[in-house]
């Protein structure tokens, strides 16, 4: 396989999952920035761009984690640590260790790979990076600015996400301008398969069930996150309180299974050790 076939299966994965667990994300951030959530392509950009934050960020579905390396802002050196070294299965091993331009850098590849474009590097300070996103509605509008997505924790509370940050909006971002990997080059299967199943997996979830794993596993892998505790207890117990869909349980099934390589595990039983400190 190729990086040119494993665009394209990625691209084609997204676009077979059911994400109408996002609907009531993607109604307030149209409402937030003032945008007709009926405009053409909007929905589908946030949706496929909220899959390739959720897989890419620290901590995320293809367990990246941060850490200081003293990189150049691209996600070459990613690319290489994964053939050299498919992911591990287990629920707690990074996959790659990167820091915050390298992780931005590579989110910035895959939404560009997955069609969306105007996503490139913001410095809120002078010492870290994030990435920014400018929707080619937003841009229309006067006085338009960059919605923000922090693609690691660093000054950041455990609730940031997407377009939700204590960071100051700038009006314009510049799009990454490269690819970082040619199409023609050869990628394992091992990795293509890993990075493909795991947004196969939790793709469909809601964001409350995807912020609870996310936080487990930041903690398991000391990155950028914090241990969260009390806010891992409040969205487990948000999930208690409401019946979990199919989705929800078919990611808890995975987790259970393919990370944590106990299938016998009860869904509530992955919920409690996913709040436990």
């Amino acid at each position: 396989m190729t990086f040119g076939d494993f665009w394209q299966a990625l691209a084609a994965q997204v676009e077979l999952l059911d994400t109408s667990a996002l609907q009531d994300v993607f109604e307030s951030f149209a409402a937030r920035h003032q945008l007709d959530p009926e405009t053409p392509g909007l929905r589908q950009e946030f949706t496929r761009l909220w899959v390739a934050f959720e897989a890419t960020r620290d901590g995320g579905w293809w367990r990246l984690r941060w850490d200081i390396t003293d990189q150049e802002p691209s996600s070459t050196k990613i690319w290489k640590e994964w053939q050299r070294s498919p992911p591990e299965a287990a629920f707690a091993a990074p996959s790659a260790v990167a820091e915050c331009d390298e992780i931005t850098a590579l989110f910035s590849v895959t939404a560009r790979r997955l069609g969306v474009r105007g996503v490139g590097l913001f410095y809120p300070t002078w010492n870290h990076v994030i990435a920014g996103w400018t929707p080619a509605a937003l841009s229309e509008q006067s006085g338009e600015k960059v919605v923000l997505i922090p693609t690691t924790q660093i000054f950041q509370g455990c609730e940031a996400t997407f377009d939700q940050t204590s960071f100051a909006a700038t009006r314009r971002v510049y799009e990454y301008p490269r690819y970082d990997v040619r199409d023609t080059t050869e990628i394992p299967t091992e990795l293509a398969a890993f990075l493909l199943e795991q947004v196969r997996a939790y793709g469909e979830a809601t964001p409350t069930l995807l912020a609870l794993i996310r936080a487990k596993r930041a903690i398991l892998l000391r990155s950028s996150l914090g241990s969260c505790g009390d806010y891992r207890k409040q969205l487990a117990a948000e999930l208690a309180k409401s019946d979990l869909g199919c989705s929800d349980r078919h990611a808890l099934q995975h987790l259970a299974s393919a990370e944590l390589y106990n299938p016998g595990l009860t869904t509530d039983a992955v919920l409690s050790w996913l709040a436990a400190p």
